[in-house]
């Protein structure tokens, strides 16, 4: 796991599981940021905004681009 997430990671992506793993790790090393810190000016802001462009810019784009027409006569 450490290889594909630090992978997805060092692209630049900004992804709520990334942070799950490199947010915790870095205050595993010492970082000074508080649980607190992280969930409330990071994960929640990333995960809705993972949640919403997930829905926008794949759910919608799926949708409109895979449904059928509807015969006009």
């Amino acid at each position: 796991m450490w290889l594909a997430i630090m992978t997805f990671f060092a692209l630049g992506y900004e992804h709520a599981i990334v942070n799950m793993f490199v947010i915790p790790a870095g205050i595993m090393f010492g970082a000074k940021i508080t649980i607190t810190d992280w969930w409330l000016w990071n994960e929640i802001p990333v995960l809705l905004g993972n949640i919403v462009g997930g829905m926008i810019f794949t759910g919608f784009a799926l949708y409109f681009t895979a449904r059928k027409k509807s015969d006009v006569s």
